[in-house]
Formats: structure tokens, sequence, C-alpha cells
């Protein structure tokens, strides 16, 4: 009798694991989704199709600590050098629904090619990890903030700016 109920617990324990761990995919998928939708805005420069993504009182803290609101996300978008946007991909690492709330961290990395101070071409490589908050509103989840944490630049593969909040 008493080993059935060890076995039980640890039968429960087991589906609750795995309950878990399918609700983090579903949400990671979600939340990826979101984030494609997010980035093809900006790389058409879709400053709408962007705007739709973000929810009101929307802010981005940058690497440095300086703080944009969407009329800011939209002109930082304006200034991105060509083959940025294009070259860039969105990847959810962590996704946590609580609510009508989610904490999403994620990993921009994009790449291009510039000339370098030599005057010959360069490649760049750019990867920033930012913790953000999504908010449901109505049917929407909505980008309510993003911070970024940690920012990494390679140039022909080589590590030459690194910074962590």
């Amino acid at each position: 009798m008493r080993m059935n109920f060890w076995l039980g617990g640890a039968v429960a324990v087991a589906i609750a694991s795995a309950t878990a761990a399918a609700a983090q995919d579903d949400a990671k998928a979600l939340f990826q989704a979101r984030y494609d939708t997010f980035r093809s805005a900006m790389a058409a420069k879709d400053a709408a199709a962007a705007g739709a993504v973000l929810a009101p009182g929307y802010s981005m803290t940058d690497i440095r600590g300086e703080t944009r609101d969407a009329s800011g996300l939209q002109a930082m978008m304006a200034q991105m050098p060509p083959g940025l946007s294009e070259n860039s991909k969105t990847t959810v690492l962590e996704a946590t629904v609580t609510g009508d709330s989610a904490a999403v961290k994620q990993e921009l990395a994009a790449a291009m090619k510039r000339p370098g101070p030599d005057g010959n071409e360069m490649n760049l490589e750019l990867s920033v990890v930012s913790n953000d908050t999504w908010v449901k509103i109505g049917d929407a989840w909505l980008l309510k903030t993003s911070v970024q944490k940690d920012l990494v630049v390679k140039r022909d593969g080589e590590v030459f700016f690194k910074q962590s909040n």
C-alpha cells in the first residue's frame, strides 16, 4: 500500500513537469510568432505594423540605460543601416505567462557587411539579449517593455564590444 502512494506521487510530479514543459513550449511558440511579426515590420520599416505590436506606454531601455518610447523606436528604426534588418532574427529563449502578463527573454541576432576602418569590407555580428514584458489586451499580446541585458558585437568573428547589465 505504501509503495502505491509513492508511485502515485512520482507519477503526479512527472505529469506536472510534463504539463509545465508543454506550457513553456506553447508560450515560446506564441511569442516567437509575435516577434517574427514585429521583426518583419521593422525590416520593412513599416511604422504602423510595428506600432500594432506595441502596447500603450511601450518603453525600451537600451544597454546604456537610455529609454525610448514608441516614437523613439520608430526614429531608431528609420536610422537602421541597410542590410541590418534583413539579416536579423529574434529567438525566444524563455517565456512565462502569468494571467494577462508574460515575461519573455529573447535574443536578437543580426549580421551585415560594412566598410572597415581600413576601407576593406568587414563582417559585423550583433547579439542583444533582452528581458521583455508582454500584456494581453483583449485577444492580442502586445509588447509593453523591453530591457536590454547583454550586448555582444563581433567584427570578422572577433568580439570587439561586450556589455552586460
